[in-house]
């Protein structure tokens, strides 16, 4: 019973930060930035907006943000 209440309060968690990522994106477009990287300030790659709507980072400071993620985990 206690793992399948962590897999919800996971699945929970998915949803709430997926539903963030998607209204955060409809303000941008709201505000006329959506497609340009919250970081950088770069065009997103339209594949990757294709691939994924709700993108706020381009690939350059999304794979610089997974590396420091990785960095800060493995210390």
């Amino acid at each position: 019973e206690a793992f399948e209440w962590e897999k919800r309060l996971a699945l929970e968690r998915r949803l709430t930060d997926a539903l963030a990522e998607v209204e955060h994106a409809l303000k941008k477009y709201e505000a006329g930035t959506y497609g340009i990287c919250d970081l950088c300030g770069r065009p997103i790659e339209p594949g990757r907006l294709e691939a994924l709507p709700q993108a706020s980072l381009c690939l350059e400071c999304k794979a610089h943000q997974a590396k420091d993620a990785r960095s800060r985990t493995t210390r």
